[in-house]
């Protein structure tokens, strides 16, 4: 009986072969997961550093007023990137609820905190176009003045984005933990994650504590693998159909 479900399961009414459920939720998430990652890379790639020259104030000036729409592009990327995250949660927790529910609405939480403050920031991030355009009501700062207030917001984003890494890093430990225990997706990509937790919480320590953006990077590196390795997981394979099968049994 049970092997007649599972096959009912596995074909349509017209003996097409289709999806299973879960297995359709995973491709979803891994979608979500994708544009995350597309976006985010994109803003960084295209527009963080083609645009900002760290150590001179008036070249970075020069290339927002110059690329004012590739910038609006890059904070257009930031805002789908950040929306991106909270839909990847989103799918992931209908994947994992019935794992541990309390545990997967623990990680939403942390996910959405984390894209609303993501969100917030772009403000600032959007401020420098604006204190540049030379609007009327800035007319009292001279042009020195306003690159460094430009400056000023910049950075207060790049500290604010830092805040931000506190809460994806909370919200891939319970992501890890629940993978872990799933039996549906292979153990390894839970530790990545709950390595990437303690990795990204000393990053954001390193940055506030001991700012030093090679070791930040170093620190980020093993993050990128357990973040693309789950996302072609659930691109390609999406979950174990035999394990998945077996727990339902059970």
């Amino acid at each position: 009986m049970t092997n007649n479900v599972c096959e009912s399961n596995k074909t349509g009414y017209k003996g097409e072969e289709t999806l299973y459920p879960d297995k359709k939720t995973a491709r979803i998430a891994g979608v979500f997961f994708l544009l995350m990652v597309v976006f985010g890379l994109f803003a960084e790639i295209f527009f963080r550093l083609k645009l900002m020259a760290s150590n001179d104030m008036s070249v970075t000036a020069d290339n927002i007023l110059s690329n004012s729409f590739l910038y609006r592009i890059g904070i257009t990327s930031d805002i789908f990137m950040a929306l991106s995250y909270l839909f990847t949660a989103l799918a992931l927790f209908k994947l994992l609820s019935s794992v541990d529910k309390s545990m997967a609405g623990t990680m939403v939480v942390f996910a959405a905190a984390g894209s609303v403050l993501l969100m917030f920031n772009v403000l600032n991030e959007i401020a420098p176009l604006y204190i540049l355009s030379e609007n009327d009501y800035l007319s009292t700062f001279d042009p020195i003045q306003r690159q460094s207030l430009a400056m000023l917001f910049y950075n207060l984003y790049q500290h604010g984005y830092m805040i931000g890494q506190i809460f994806f890093a909370l919200w891939v430990l319970p992501l890890g933990v629940l993978i872990y225990k799933s039996g549906f997706v292979p153990k390894v990509l839970g530790i990545l994650f709950i390595i990437e937790t303690i990795l990204g919480l000393l990053a954001v320590t390193v940055h506030f504590l001991l700012p030093n953006a090679t070791l930040e990077s170093i620190m980020m590196m093993p993050m990128m693998i357990a973040e693309f390795s789950f996302m072609f997981y659930l691109l390609i394979r999406g979950t174990n159909e035999s394990k998945l099968l077996k727990s339902s049994r059970i």
